[in-house]
């Protein structure tokens, strides 16, 4: 698995984590795990000239979801000069059926590109996120977020992804310290013992497939969890980020689409309409 491939699937990882909190559902076709996860309401908002339209993402890789037709008729009829997605996916390039399994920020950027539209990132760049955690975490700490949200979700991915859990950590861990993160370990000892000192039971390259995915989100994503601070930190900062974005774009862009998913709208939405609303 090259290093392009890695950091694809780690910002698809955290796309699909950041919906958690909607309801999940998963169909097996052949050997591909197919996720669907639910979302909320779209937003349409126009000022003196200027929209904005933030299409509320089930987020998916089911090329049967009645949703990728629903982004394609959106697109065309609002016909944006900018469009913004998150996870990283503005860097896709692909043929359609590539983009819908990569999920729909990727269909969103293959379809801006065959119109000609420019795609950009909504979320901050990967090393500034770290920067601003280490500010006030410890590198064994956010190491140990990142790698248990992407074991809980490694664990609805099917054999057909390829996932070798040692190599795949090891990886992972790599992409951190290259983006920022100070940590010192080395070996997958060391990893493992970083991730496990946080976890109600230990998960191991044997184990991991079979441990409660909900005992490994709770780490992270309950307000009593011992990691929550870190995952609802970086959570609010990716917000403040893509609100600050937004800012900026409309003074460059008349109309903007957006594809994200429904918790940072729900989370910005005041901030958007009164944006909006001069």
């Amino acid at each position: 698995m090259n290093k392009k491939r890695i950091v694809t699937l780690m910002c698809a990882i955290i796309v699909l984590l950041a919906g958690a909190v909607y309801y999940f559902q998963f169909t097996k076709t052949g050997e591909e795990k197919l996720y669907d996860i639910f979302g909320g309401n779209n937003l349409h908002l126009v000022a003196n000239g200027k929209e904005i339209y933030w299409f509320d993402v089930r987020h998916s890789n089911d090329p049967n979801a009645p949703m990728f037709q629903r982004i394609e008729n959106a697109l065309t009829e609002f016909n944006p000069d900018l469009v913004l997605v998150e996870g990283g996916f503005n860097t896709f390039e692909g043929e359609r059926d590539a983009a819908i399994y990569e999920g729909e920020s990727a269909f969103a950027t293959y379809l801006a590109k065959q119109n000609g539209t420019p795609v950009e990132d909504i979320e901050p760049p990967f090393n500034r996120q770290i920067e601003y955690l280490q500010t006030k975490y410890l590198a064994e700490e956010i190491l140990a977020m990142y790698l248990i949200r992407q074991i809980s979700s490694m664990q609805f991915a099917d054999n057909s992804f390829g996932w070798d859990f040692d190599k795949f950590l090891l990886s992972e861990s790599q992409s951190l310290i290259e983006n920022g993160l100070d940590y010192n370990g080395t070996t997958m000892e060391d990893i493992l013992n970083t991730v496990n000192a946080f976890l109600p039971e230990p998960v191991n390259g044997d184990n991991w497939r079979d441990v409660d995915f909900r005992r490994l989100n709770w780490v992270y994503t309950k307000e009593n969890g011992v990691l929550y601070p870190i995952y609802n930190d970086v959570y609010n900062f990716r917000n403040i980020y893509l609100v600050d974005l937004i800012k900026e774009k409309k003074e460059m862009h008349d109309k903007i689409f957006i594809l994200m998913g429904g918790a940072h709208l729900a989370d910005t939405k005041d901030q958007l309409n009164e944006l909006y609303s001069n």
